[in-house]
């Protein structure tokens, strides 16, 4: 089969791994992406200048490979400006970003984009997200479709379920995304998605995983407003914070919001500041159910 051939019946798909000092576990989620079944796809790592092996492994896979491809940051841009990086560069139909410290099933390229091309009212297709502490299963991560026809319930839906995000790490495609920019804000990447979820319908399929370190994107609140160059306000009162950026994404930031009616973006918001808000209100009620995930997970491992 010859590359226009190649091309007409699996569209290329690109997935960007942004990276800062994590050489331990970058080969892994490096691996897991050049080991997809699918078999037009390019690999990106953006290097945020690190000081550790970093550059060493990307150039033994450079070397190994020619659809992988390193950038090295001459300076640390922060994490915002290099997930935009790899996102810029990639030159697929389709993009996803994949976590340093996280990896994903064989068949998980293949399986998205299969539903993405047979839906195209579908703007996302991701895994069911299964999160790890030091290599032990922690829980699973929540697992939801967005298929409404409005747009509106669509997004309020998302805001009012969105919790660990894992449908961050799926498949969308290039052009739309690359309209948007994360905000450097807390829950950034709630509202880049929600622009997502306001152009189509979002889909999880049970069928395969990504798999997500607890850390690196999924660190303490504290960590991430530092990692943004933010106030500790924002991380004592995180919610609080994404409320209030919420607001401003649907009524004036977000590019896809612009072009609905004010009238529906003034009820949205309302809507989102309000279940996002009261939040904290329900932590308790979720707190025992994450608990007794993980004790059921330690008792099997016993």
């Amino acid at each position: 089969m010859d590359s226009q051939q190649l091309n007409l019946y699996t569209p290329l798909v690109t997935v960007g791994i942004p990276t800062y000092n994590r050489a331990v576990m970058l080969r892994r989620s490096i691996e897991s992406a050049l080991g997809q079944d699918y078999v037009n796809i390019e690999v990106i790592v953006s290097d945020n200048a690190s000081t550790d092996n970093t550059q060493i492994i990307c150039q033994e896979f450079s070397e190994k490979y020619e659809c992988f491809k390193y950038i090295r940051q001459p300076l640390n841009v922060g994490a915002n400006a290099n997930f935009a990086d790899v996102l810029k560069r990639a030159s697929g139909e389709y993009f996803m970003w994949l976590g340093d410290d996280d990896w994903i099933d064989i068949a998980y390229v293949k399986n998205c984009v299969s539903i993405m091309r047979d839906r195209p009212d579908v703007a996302l297709v991701c895994g069911a997200p299964i999160y790890y502490r030091l290599g032990s299963k922690a829980y699973t991560g929540k697992i939801f479709d967005l298929t409404d026809e409005s747009w509106l319930i669509r997004v309020a839906r998302y805001y009012a379920k969105v919790t660990d995000n894992g449908m961050f790490y799926g498949v969308m495609r290039t052009a739309e995304l690359q309209k948007l920019v994360m905000p450097n804000v807390m829950g950034g990447d709630w509202h880049l998605l929600a622009n997502i979820v306001s152009t189509g319908k979002t889909v999880m399929s049970p069928a395969i995983t990504v798999h997500r370190e607890l850390g690196g994107a999924t660190e303490s609140y504290r960590k991430i407003a530092r990692s943004l160059g933010l106030s500790v306000v924002h991380a004592i009162f995180p919610m609080t914070s994404i409320a209030f950026s919420a607001i401003s994404n649907i009524l004036y930031k977000g590019t896809a919001f612009k072009k609905q009616a004010l009238s529906k973006r003034i009820v949205l918001a309302s809507i989102v500041f309000l279940a996002i808000i009261t939040r904290p209100i329900f932590y308790p009620f979720r707190i025992p159910r994450r608990l007794y995930q993980y004790a059921k997970q330690l008792i099997k491992n016993i």
